[in-house]
């Protein structure tokens, strides 16, 4: 049985079909991938790829069963024999992740095809990657690259610009809504902030009606209000815990100006600063040190009643510890991270759903924080957080989504007497303030 969409979902459908190279920027959690399909059976298109994570791929097959009224056959790019299926025409969609894109761009980019997706498409905001290149083409102008044999591209994500505005450049300019390379775009439109670690760009007050031109002459933007899904309120606070902050004190006397360097850094946006590798021992540590009081905590209050809650981390030894902990207290619990399989990502959110007794879904925020649905829970722990807005926004969009009925409450957990105490509600204010007002919504609406 085909699921009826929404009528705004109509309306987005409706919009995509229309464009030749178009994108939806809805937010996170109103249903594009479904949106996306219904444009494809308005415009009837059957040979086509969809590029989107690799962990996504399996949402595509289950989004295409529910909403397709059209058959079509659909496999999964996993190795060379799918792809010669497809290539020989013995199945009509091939989806792709963005790294099977890249590896396979010069035998697909002989063939034409109807249409090309691009999900999750700020993977793409870098025109130097691989899959960029590959896809779009060097310059991002569809002179080269895969989509370039595409009657349709269309671009899918909630986030398309996940660090600043100027991310938004690469859509733009495949779908013809700027003439501009990348340096003359940044230069007419952005300037920089100032500060020995940022490399934000925000907007120059001047250009931002003729941005907005650009971004709606190509793009649908709403906002979960905007749309008229109307879902319960989410709110976001933070919870300290204690732990052993001693090793993270002493990398931070070891590198003297680094704990000021990284409060500029967060407050003003220079994230590509914080992969530096002394900043990820530091997240490591601090992840580490809050660990076990934090695993005892979340146990006290399944114990007084807590149902179901979803908590992300980022670091694997934290998250060890944490699950070896809650299963020693009899937790029922899954767990989610980049180790985990296909099916495996499958039957994990299918317990979490359906399943009582399993009370908590354990996750890597960049495995688990894109392309699944976690309704079955109104609460959500930010055990360890992405310090982008975006990827936290993201993340909590997993549960604050259709088919969630209730209020839904974010935690962010902080180490106390740290300089995570900073960080942690920086973030949590940060992603606070994507929610309630959506930096791109403002430029984009």
């Amino acid at each position: 049985m085909v699921l009826e969409l929404f009528p705004y979902q109509h309306a987005g459908a409706a919009f995509l079909a229309s464009k030749s190279r178009g994108a939806l920027f809805d937010d996170p959690g109103v249903g594009k991938t479904a949106q996306a399909i219904r444009a494809l059976d308005l415009k009837r298109l059957r040979r086509g790829v969809v590029i989107c994570p690799a962990a996504v791929r399996e949402v595509w097959l289950g989004e295409f069963r529910k909403f397709s009224r059209l058959p079509r056959r659909i496999v999964k790019g996993r190795d060379i024999n799918d792809l010669n299926l497809w290539l020989r025409g013995k199945v009509d969609v091939l989806l792709l992740s963005y790294q099977m894109a890249a590896k396979w761009a010069a035998r697909m980019g002989v063939d034409a095809m109807d249409f090309v997706i691009c999900d999750e498409s700020h993977y793409l905001k870098n025109k130097s990657t691989d899959w960029t290149r590959a896809i779009l083409g060097a310059e991002c102008d569809g002179r080269h690259g895969l989509a370039r044999w595409a009657a349709h591209v269309w671009f899918l994500t909630g986030t398309p610009a996940p660090n600043d505005a100027a991310d938004i450049w690469s859509v733009l300019r495949f779908c013809r809504a700027t003439p501009c390379s990348h340096q003359i775009f940044a230069a007419r439109y952005f300037k920089k902030a100032v500060g020995a670690y940022s490399t934000r760009y925000t907007v120059r007050d001047e250009t931002v009606a003729e941005l907005k031109l650009a971004i709606q002459s190509c793009s649908l933007r709403r906002t979960k209000k905007q749309a008229g899904l109307q879902l319960p309120p989410i709110w976001l606070t933070t919870i300290n815990v204690d732990g052993d902050s001693a090793p993270v004190k002493a990398l931070l006397r070891d590198h003297p100006g680094l704990e000021k360097a990284i409060v500029e850094a967060v407050e003003k946006g220079g994230l590509s600063f914080l992969d530096a590798q002394h900043i990820a021992t530091l997240r490591r540590l601090v992840g580490e040190a809050k660990s076990h009081a934090f695993s005892e905590l979340l146990v006290e209050e399944l114990s007084d009643g807590l149902q179901k809650v979803v908590v992300f981390g980022v670091h694997r030894r934290a998250l060890d510890g944490i699950e070896e902990r809650l299963r020693r207290a009899g937790v029922g619990l899954v767990r989610l991270d980049g180790q985990t399989s296909e099916d495996g990502r499958r039957r994990a959110v299918e317990q979490f759903q359906r399943d009582d007794s399993v009370r908590v879904f354990l996750g890597n925020i960049r495995a688990a924080g894109q392309g699944l649905t976690l309704t079955a829970a109104s609460d959500v722990i930010m055990f360890e957080s992405d310090w982008t807005p975006a990827g936290n926004a993201q993340a909590l969009m997993r549960v604050h989504r259709i088919g969630q009925g209730k209020q839904v409450h974010a935690r962010f957990v902080v180490l106390a007497n740290s300089i995570d105490e900073y960080v942690s509600e920086t973030v949590a204010r940060k992603t606070k303030d994507l929610i309630k007002l959506g930096t791109f919504s403002e430029i984009a609406a």
